[in-house]
């Protein structure tokens, strides 16, 4: 039996006895814990030190701020420029083209962008004129317009079919008159194929 009241003497005793907790001590122990953390946060020359480094570190990014906005504007600056001298540029090549383009082609050119179906033909017309003349200035042999043409294909020109083709379109206007229709897409072909020649002929 006396196994069995120790046990239940045991069993009867508390977990945890409020009696023996001091919380004295204990909010003593947290204080001293958290004094020294209360001491620096409270200290003026810690508040010193954190502004200190605040207006280090707030003017090191207030330094590359301006830099960058410094170098952003001198970078635009600069593309600006490139581009106003690659547009001068271009401009300058166009007048220096339009300056050395044959008058004759510049004024076929004139006509072909005439809203006049006449012009057209004129356009046409004065190409396979020119083209006559600048093969007979290049020594070429002919009578006809066919002949210089078989002459330049034996000369080695590469064009040559496209001056066959655009020479038949100026011989059915000369032979049809006003009964060959014509349109001005049509029209731009067939200068398109005058040009070519002229290029191989180093005439334009």
């Amino acid at each position: 039996m006396q196994p069995s009241n120790a046990l239940q003497t045991i069993t009867e005793k508390p977990l945890f006895d409020p009696t023996y907790l001091n919380i004295e001590y204990l909010f003593d122990k947290i204080a001293n814990s958290i004094g020294p953390i209360f001491n620096i946060i409270t200290d003026p020359k810690t508040w010193s030190i954190i502004g200190l480094i605040s207006t280090l570190v707030s003017m090191v990014a207030l330094s590359v701020i301006i830099y960058s906005l410094v170098r952003l504007y001198e970078i635009q600056i600069f593309d600006a420029e490139e581009i106003d001298h690659e547009i001068k540029h271009a401009l300058a090549r166009e007048k220096e083209r339009e300056r050395e383009l044959n008058p004759r082609w510049k004024y076929i050119l004139t006509l072909v962008e005439s809203p006049n179906e006449s012009d057209w033909r004129v356009a046409i017309l004065e190409s396979d004129t020119l083209l006559e003349e600048a093969l007979k200035e290049k020594g070429l042999e002919g009578n006809t317009m066919a002949e210089l043409l078989e002459e330049a294909k034996s000369n080695g020109y590469q064009s040559i079919q496209s001056a066959w083709d655009a020479h038949l379109t100026r011989n059915k206007i000369a032979h049809e008159g006003q009964n060959f229709p014509l349109s001005q897409v049509e029209t731009r072909r067939i200068i398109k194929l005058y040009q070519n020649v002229f290029e191989d002929l180093k005439l334009i």
